[in-house]
């Protein structure tokens, strides 16, 4: 019996210690999350990753859905871009499915509301 419940915990652990790692593959796959879009604003400069001729841009952003939830997105970009420009992701869960620039015009006026008073 002792050793079932030794196998269980590490079997458990094990598991939990890769969904961690791997968050944004999984959520990829994971079908119990919709695929939704985020709004943002780029606030914040990129992290640079890479070296020399492949560096990427990555950036952690706060962002809200249309039902104004909001949602911690992450994406990258080969170009850094402009920084207070709005930024439209497709994302599931963790996973970033494709990001657009867009301009204010193009969010919902409840998501303006919310990304203007953050």
């Amino acid at each position: 019996m002792k050793k079932i419940v030794v196998f269980v915990l590490t079997v458990l652990i094990v598991c939990s210690a890769l969904y961690l790692t791997f968050k944004r593959e999984f959520d990829q796959f994971n079908p119990l999350y919709e695929e939704q879009y985020v709004y943002a604003v780029i606030s914040e400069p990129a992290k640079k990753e890479g070296k020399n001729e492949w560096i990427r841009y990555r950036y952690n952003l706060t962002g809200y859905t249309v039902k104004g939830e909001k949602k911690k997105i992450t994406f990258s970009s080969s170009k850094e871009q402009n920084p207070e420009g709005y930024v439209r992701v497709l994302a599931k869960g963790a996973y970033t499915k494709e990001w657009i620039l867009i301009e204010e015009d193009m969010i919902p006026e409840n998501v303006v509301n919310q990304l203007r008073s953050n």
